[in-house]
């Protein structure tokens, strides 16, 4: 452990486990409505977005299809999506997948019922587990959820999702456990620890990162993938893996794993399991030592018949590889072998497993300056445009506030806090006397509509990733 880690974890306390019993509900509660109405408020739905000049961009035509028209011509798009999140800490801390925020130079969170919209800072994330935490600052606690028990999450047993599919925020789907530990899929296409808790609860895309809970409202698993060729299948990461990564996010914003450099054969068949002699048949078959790695050090070799590590028994090649990983680099472990008609004890010192340095993403772009400080620009409007005296958006940041609060570039701006706006200088003017929340009155098309947004800073000084 180090010393950062020593620290934080003496200082805070990253979750709070649901109290333990000896008998778990497994059947739905006499109100699902009660465990809902409880739950959601630590519910949050997360915009990760990155911007480009240009291009189409799926994400945004789903955004303007939901939310209106967002004019025409080079704009700055998003091409990450809509996902969910919930708090783990009170202070802001937040569970999601990491794939909801891969790449995102801006991150957002909506918070409650009327989704006021928090700017998030990424803490730090993890590609092998898909899972990453997150941080708004806010001036009240934060409602929070109880991490529960998937390590004796039963098959058939009931359970319910939290999230915003398709953008529809604080959707409420149940359904059973319909299969406990699947390893043979492989959502995002790349090495990792899968080891999912499959559900026919309806998980659809902007699921991705909400809680799956159990008859007590307890996390048990984050959702994380879709079957897209069927119907009634889902996947969450079982909330045992957010345990074991939580610490190093939040310490250090990556998890640093061990390694003993040996390939592993996926199963061992029954036939196999006899020709090798295991007792039991039970155990994982090493196939390749990588040269003066720590297996090879210790003297394992191809053939060994791994049958334990470190005291526990390992019949599954994800369970050696999870367990070996999750380990402290420069551990020395005991792992049980069969070689030959003998069993074997074999002393590994653990090492880093090697890879690129870990680096923080860079800070989010500022907004530019005709931008600030709402996040939109403005124009005067053309004569005989048949619309009334205004100033026109120009254009808007999508990461904005404003956007967020439904303001679209090619909105003709009325009134700011009452006070007509009927060309720049008067925008300008009115803008100046504005407190931290404003109120726009704006005509689109044949409609006038209210919208209230907030002043901010320029997204650079607000500080980036760490």
């Amino acid at each position: 452990m180090t010393l950062a880690l020593a620290l934080l974890l003496a200082s805070k306390v990253l979750w709070i486990d649901a109290p333990a019993t000896r008998e778990r509900p497994t059947a739905p509660p006499s109100s699902i409505a009660a465990l809902v109405k409880t739950s959601m408020p630590a519910v949050v739905g997360i915009v990760a977005t990155t911007a480009r000049a240009g291009g189409n961009d799926p994400f945004r035509d789903f955004l303007e299809r939901m939310y209106g028209h967002g004019g025409s011509g080079p704009v700055e798009t998003p091409v990450r999506g809509i996902g969910t999140g919930f708090f783990i800490r009170s202070d802001g801390l937040i569970a999601t997948n990491g794939h909801v925020i891969e790449g995102a130079t801006d991150i957002t969170v909506q918070v409650g019922e009327d989704e006021r919209v928090y700017r998030a800072t990424l803490v730090g994330h993890d590609d092998a587990t898909d899972l990453a935490l997150l941080k708004i600052e806010g001036d009240k606690p934060f409602p929070v959820l109880a991490l529960g028990e998937s390590d004796r999450v039963e098959v058939g047993e009931w359970v319910v999702a939290i999230g915003n599919p398709f953008g529809l925020s604080r959707s409420v789907t149940t359904g059973i456990v319909s299969f406990k530990g699947r390893r043979d899929v492989n959502p995002s296409g790349r090495p990792g620890y899968y080891d999912f808790i499959q559900t026919d609860a309806a998980i659809n895309p902007g699921n991705s990162g909400g809680p799956l809970l159990d008859a007590r409202g307890a996390v048990i698993g984050i959702n994380a993938a879709v079957n897209p060729s069927g119907q009634g299948i889902g996947f969450a990461i079982p909330v045992e893996q957010l345990r074991d990564v939580a610490p190093q996010l939040a310490s250090q914003g990556h998890v640093v794993r061990s390694y003993m450099g040996i390939s592993i054969q996926e199963s061992m068949s029954a036939d196999l399991a006899e020709s090798f002699g295991v007792p039991g048949g039970k155990g994982v078959i090493i196939t390749d030592v990588a040269a003066d790695g720590p297996a090879a050090r210790a003297g394992l070799k191809v053939g060994d018949v791994v049958t334990s590590f470190d005291g526990e028994a390992v019949s599954e090649s994800y369970r050696l590889r999870w367990l070996t990983a999750r380990t402290t680099p420069g551990k020395r472990v005991r792992v049980g072998v069969w070689r030959g008609a003998q069993a074997l004890e074999v002393q590994v010192m653990l090492l880093e497993k090697p890879g690129a340095p870990w680096e923080p993403p860079p800070p989010p772009p500022g907004l530019r300056r005709e931008q600030e400080p709402f996040g939109f620009a403005v124009e005067d409007s053309a004569a005989g445009d048949g619309e009334g005296r205004g100033v026109r958006i120009s254009s808007i940041d999508l990461r904005s506030y404003a956007y967020r609060a439904g303001v679209r570039e090619g909105d003709l701006l009325l009134e700011i806090d009452g006070r007509a706006v009927a060309d720049k200088a008067a925008y300008r003017k009115a803008v100046s006397e504005t407190a931290d929340i404003a109120r726009l009155y704006v005509r689109r098309g044949g409609k006038t509509l209210f919208f209230g947004v907030r002043r901010e800073a320029p997204l650079s000084a607000r500080g980036g990733a760490h």
